[in-house]
């Protein structure tokens, strides 16, 4: 799997919340060697934080204008509670919160996409529409997707609605 290279980050010096592609680049430094005199002018410079689900929240409530950056947020924010929500001793159910924002988020995806109404589909198992999800899962999908479907169908048709790690073979 590659690194994650999140499009909302959080700054570390103010706090604030940057979307990436709005930055002007001022300069480069390589994570990966020892910083030198040519990078004296970033020394104060940190890396940036990952939002956290609580963060993803506050930028929901003071509202996105922006359909693709909602749709990052959204889905962000569904990934930042699955942790938590995994199958095992410490479980946590979805709050109210993490439904409403699941459920806003299925009306950002276009189904006549594959991914997108595969995603559909495991978000309306985890909110217990399994009638909605059979029917998502019922049109053709690609091979590539084929083991994704499997497992959502699997799930779907147990009535399982807790956060599952997908294994593929």
């Amino acid at each position: 799997m590659l690194p994650d290279q999140p499009w909302l980050v959080k700054c570390q010096h103010c706090h604030a919340f940057v979307w990436i592609d709005e930055q002007e680049q001022v300069g480069e430094i390589d994570p990966w060697e020892p910083r030198d005199q040519d990078a004296a002018e970033f020394s104060d410079a940190l890396p940036y934080a990952t939002p956290t689900m609580q963060d993803y929240f506050g930028s929901l409530d003071k509202g996105v204008s922006d359909k693709k950056k909602e749709h990052y947020i959204r889905l962000r924010t569904w990934w930042a509670g699955n942790d938590e929500h995994r199958l095992g001793i410490n479980a946590t159910p979805m709050s109210r919160k993490e439904t409403e924002n699941l459920r806003a988020f299925a009306l950002l995806l276009d189904e006549t996409l594959e991914h997108d109404r595969l995603m559909k589909a495991e978000v309306m198992r985890e909110l217990g529409l399994f009638g909605e999800a059979k029917i998502l899962l019922f049109k053709p999908f690609n091979k590539e997707l084929s083991q994704a479907v499997a497992i959502i169908r699997d799930l779907t048709e147990q009535g399982v609605t807790s956060v599952r790690e997908m294994m593929f073979t």
